[in-house]
């Protein structure tokens, strides 16, 4: 079933992405990019610290269950820990806001700045509760009962968005849109979890748990503040307009990073369950499956994405956000980068080598922020919202070479010369229609649909002349889109 639920989380995710990007621009196009940026900047302020809410005890968590584990102690364990550490959380947020307005004498831009903030503080606590029931599906790699609140939530959430601009309110009304979509999607949480057992507090247990957490939490910190403090940043070096330049170009280009988050949960279980079988094999299998159905069916609509950006952007957004078209090109690249490397990434954890990507995490961290700086900050680069894009691409491109280097280390039958071909191929696919496209008159104004199907055309056509599809290609496709197959793992998972 892993092909089922592959397909589910990529196709769940990609229409919550659209629905998302709809809503956005419904609400970019009516509110403005001010609005835009004072929700973007009050969620990621309120995100920045959610690593307190977690502190790695999520993937210990999975990993004890993965490994056959008493689930109902297990699940008392983490649920006692996780509203312990949900509670501290929300007391750094509001003890670092406190020491920002008093201590430091940081100003805000507006009065909505701050109620935002405190407003989203409500919808982040929310969210994190629901981890719970979250981690011990994605535990047993249940992708439909992880997957299926998420989307039920996300679109409550986007369409209460259009519906409350549309009535001419602004950044507060949206920001308690996200509570009321928390508090409506509750009861479905209730439903899938109910049949799961909360058992005792398991002193022992939470030992065992605390070990694993120990090296994964400054991963689990560094990785959410990078990100969350792009716009952080941004926000205090510029205003919000810029924020909401940014944030539109992350949202049209940034699709993908849903499906990589999705993926990665994914594959930690499944690897970390083989792992301690010793089925290295099988670990091989998955990830040779996943990187070519990620290269050919991902890769190509993704350049052409990206050669049409600056149309999406104006068709879409309108000539106000033209500024947003080379940060969405960056995005859509680096989140490309960060979907192909997860898998690698859930291997060193999944093999046990949780130190080696706590100094992993710790590298991309520091050469993220310093080349976020230096091309942000207005004594360096002052390059606003594309600097923060490029750094992203950077530091995904630093961070999918060094977990590629160490994957292969410790599981040496893995190989690089499958992504290096078609990265390769991509790159020159790109480079090649982009003059076509820009540097010749073959397709302007309405031909530019046509060199849609000529693009489609030509690029597989010359995978299958390169030897880089084949037959099987096709017939794995054929099992991912097969309806009553889906349809069997949805209704077993939810409805068993």
């Amino acid at each position: 079933m892993l092909a089922q639920k592959l397909i589910l989380s990529y196709s769940s995710r990609i229409f919550v992405q659209f629905f998302q990007i709809v809503a956005s621009v419904i609400v970019a196009r009516i509110a403005g990019p001010g609005v835009l940026g004072t929700v973007a900047f009050g969620l990621s302020y309120v995100t920045m610290f959610t690593f307190f809410a977690d502190m790695g005890f999520g993937t210990a968590h999975m990993k004890k269950l993965s490994e056959g584990k008493d689930e109902a102690r297990c699940i008392g364990t983490y649920a006692r820990i996780k509203i312990g550490l949900v509670t501290f959380y929300v007391f750094c947020v509001v003890g670092f806001f406190l020491a920002q307005k008093n201590i430091f004498h940081v100003s805000f831009e507006s009065k909505d700045h701050i109620t935002v903030i405190f407003v989203l503080l409500v919808s982040t606590t929310l969210a994190q509760l629901f981890t719970i029931p979250k981690t011990t599906f994605s535990a047993y790699a249940q992708k439909a009962k992880s997957d299926i609140p998420d989307l039920i939530q996300t679109l409550l959430y986007q369409f209460l968005r259009i519906i409350i601009v549309l009535f001419g309110f602004r950044a507060v009304a949206l920001a308690f849109g996200n509570i009321a979509s928390m508090i409506l999607v509750l009861p479905v949480f209730i439903y899938l979890f109910k049949d799961y057992k909360i058992g005792p507090f398991d002193k022992n247990l939470a030992k065992e748990y605390l070990k694993i957490a120990l090296p994964v939490m400054l991963t689990a910190i560094t990785s959410k503040l990078y990100s969350t403090i792009d716009k952080v940043l941004l926000q205090f070096f510029t205003n919000s307009e810029q924020v909401g330049y940014y944030t539109a170009g992350f949202r049209m280009g940034g699709f993908v990073l849903l499906i990589a988050n999705s993926i990665g949960v994914l594959f930690f279980p499944i690897f970390s369950k083989a792992a301690s079988q010793k089925d290295y094999a099988s670990i091989k299998r998955h990830i040779d499956k996943f990187e070519r159905f990620s290269f050919i069916y991902i890769m190509p609509f993704l350049i052409l994405v990206t050669l049409f950006s600056r149309d999406i952007v104006y068709l879409i957004l309108g000539k106000e956000y033209i500024s947003s078209v080379p940060i969405m090109i960056a995005i859509n690249i680096a989140m490309f980068l960060r979907v192909i490397n997860t898998p690698y990434s859930s291997v060193i954890v999944g093999l046990g080598y949780f130190n080696k990507g706590l100094q992993i995490g710790i590298y991309h961290f520091v050469f993220y922020i310093v080349i976020l700086f230096v091309l942000i900050d207005p004594s360096f680069l002052n390059m606003s919202g594309l600097g923060a894009a490029i750094a992203i691409l950077l530091a995904n491109l630093f961070l999918l070479t060094l977990y590629r280097i160490y994957a292969r280390k410790y599981l040496p039958i893995l190989s690089n010369k499958i992504a290096i071909l078609y990265m390769i191929y991509g790159t020159v696919n790109y480079i090649l229609f982009f003059i076509i496209l820009n540097k010749t008159m073959l397709f302007q104004g309405y031909y530019k649909i046509l060199f849609i199907f000529v693009y489609i055309f030509v690029t597989y056509f010359s995978m299958s002349l390169f030897k880089l599809v084949n037959k099987g290609d096709w017939k794995y496709l054929k099992t991912l889109v097969d309806y009553q197959k889906m349809n069997k793992y949805i209704k077993g998972e939810i409805f068993k």
